[in-house]
């Protein structure tokens, strides 16, 4: 008698695991150019990840209109609501991003950038201030009169990575690649054994070999 209960047990944990597992491959979908992200504002990377945006319609303030990408970058908060209908509020400094268009964007230095390219690692461009420092002695020339050091400041282009797996933004390049990598053996040490240029050359040659193997998946 107890060794037929614990088969109808079995048998019932096990439909229920399928139906399970059916109905969480039901509810998401593998990852490609063709996928639109659902349009809303991303309160986490959370929400992005589940792509469960707040739709624009439930944003109170700044007002949803034709200059609402705009005003969202000089506001201090985000005044919305949520699935309840409660009215929350969010400072601006802590949104994640946005969809737009099917589209997302991070918020990433006071500036909204578009992620161009989705993977389980991810990557996007955006723009910081860096600081160039000129002068110096020149240690040759004994009459030489050392000028006091100078600086400048100009806006350049700043690669990162996304691990979508725990949201952690990284600085872009190949060591931090490795890192990236590390849980895929065979890719690992495929990578790890070429020159220190090429692996520079390589970034996202094998940025993308690791997607493909390892697909990424969105809630519908």
């Amino acid at each position: 008698m107890l060794k037929k209960q614990f088969i109808l047990l079995l048998l019932l944990a096990t439909t229920f695991s399928f139906v399970s597992a059916q109905q969480n491959e039901a509810d998401t979908v593998r990852y490609d150019y063709s996928f639109a992200f659902n349009n809303g504002l991303y309160t986490s990377f959370y929400s992005f990840r589940n792509n469960t945006p707040i739709p624009f319609d439930r944003i109170v303030s700044p007002t949803y209109d034709s200059e609402f990408f705009k005003k969202i970058l000089l506001c201090e908060t985000i005044s919305y609501y949520d699935e309840n209908g409660t009215l929350n509020e969010i400072p601006r400094k802590l949104i994640w991003g946005y969809a737009n268009n099917g589209k997302p964007n991070i918020y990433k230095n006071d500036k909204i950038n578009l992620i161009p390219y989705i993977g389980t690692i991810s990557h996007f461009v955006t723009t910081e201030l860096v600081t160039h420092y000129t002068g110096g002695t020149m240690m040759y020339d004994p009459m030489y009169i050392p000028s006091s050091t100078q600086s400048y400041t100009s806006e350049e282009l700043v690669h990162y990575f996304i691990d979508m797996n725990t949201g952690e933004i990284i600085s872009y390049g190949s060591k931090n690649l490795l890192e990236l990598i590390k849980d895929d053996t065979e890719l690992y040490n495929e990578y790890s054994k070429l020159g220190k240029r090429k692996r520079n050359r390589s970034v996202m040659e094998y940025v993308q070999k690791y997607n493909k193997k390892h697909p990424i998946y969105f809630n519908k």
